[in-house]
């Protein structure tokens, strides 16, 4: 049976966009003994290509970090999140701010969404992360990670259908679904050229100016969209999913899902002017000197008729912080 055959109506929508049919992305089934640094190296590193790791999570995190632990957590903790509505990478930059609490039954009284247009969602969220203990720990990740790479967790934590628009991050990234579904469109770096790279700032990433899910517009002002192929990863409770650097990507979820990802910074990135220049650029951004002309996903209100004067938002992939 083909990815196609299988895939939700929307993702069976978006892949309308392409003429060939997707590929699959290499799996592994994880006897998570095999798991180390080791098979990372020689099986991951090596490859270059993404790579799904079925049940490579621990089965005490995923019970620590069950959505009945989360919905827990989140009614206890007093403090607020910014969120995002909509889709920052191709739309307008959109923040809301709303209390953990209340984010909490948002996020499992599917009430709090009837009639809803678009979702809110927790993307990429330090404020999250401060309120977490060590997750690259508690996910028994450094057992598989070279010690030499830099690590920088985020979270993610939203209801079904929040979507993550077609981009690609200059580091790698290893994925983890604790639990939830979400299905990815990975497109190899030779892709780029039918990918239409925007001018729109994002920290330590590049962003497309295409919208999968206008397949109409897309076939008509993005001709060399048709020939990309992607490679489709469906990520349940309890997978990882390696996506090396230069591979665009796009993400949807089919239902309440709590993710975290670990961006990896090589030891090259680090002794090479790589890491540096990203943060150059980011110190330029927030002066307003680097960025600001063609929007952000930064700022409230980027991309709207040039009007990037509002104030900044801690949130939408923002730099780790050492």
């Amino acid at each position: 049976m083909s990815p196609v055959d299988v895939a939700p109506p929307f993702i069976a929508r978006v892949l309308e966009n392409f003429d060939s049919a997707p590929r699959r992305a290499r799996t592994v089934q994880s006897d998570r003994r095999e798991l180390s640094r080791g098979f990372f190296r020689d099986r991951v590193l090596g490859s270059g290509e993404p790579l799904l790791v079925r049940n490579g999570l621990s089965p005490k995190a995923l019970t620590s970090w069950s959505p009945e632990s989360v919905e827990a957590f989140l009614a206890r903790e007093p403090r607020r999140f910014w969120v995002t509505r909509g889709v920052a990478d191709q739309g307008d930059s959109r923040f809301e701010e709303i209390r953990a609490r209340e984010y909490a039954r948002y996020l499992f009284d599917e009430r709090a969404r009837t009639n809803e247009a678009e979702p809110i969602y927790l993307s990429i969220s330090k404020e999250l992360m401060r309120m977490l203990p060590d997750m690259v720990r508690e996910l028994e990740l450094d057992r598989v990670i070279p010690r030499a790479y830099a690590r920088y967790p985020y979270a993610f934590l939203g209801p079904a259908k929040t979507v993550s628009g077609l981009h690609v991050d200059d580091y790698h990234s290893l994925f983890s679904q604790l639990w939830g579904h979400k299905i990815f469109l990975l497109f190899p770096p030779g892709d780029t050229p039918g990918i239409y790279v925007s001018r729109k700032y994002d920290w330590a990433s590049k962003l497309s100016r295409v919208d999968l899910r206008q397949v109409a517009s897309n076939r008509k002002n993005y001709p060399l969209l048709r020939g990309c192929t992607p490679f489709l990863a469906e990520v349940s409770s309890g997978d990882l999913l390696w996506i090396p650097a230069g591979w665009f990507h796009f993400v949807y979820a089919t239902l309440p899902s709590f993710s975290v990802t670990v961006f990896l910074a090589s030891p090259w990135r680090w002794l090479s002017h790589g890491i540096w220049e990203d943060w150059l650029r980011f110190g330029l951004h927030e002066l307003g000197l680097v960025g600001r002309a063609h929007g952000c996903t930064c700022h409230e209100g980027a991309g709207q008729q040039g009007s990037h004067d509002q104030p900044s938002v801690d949130l939408e992939r923002r730099p780790p912080e050492q």
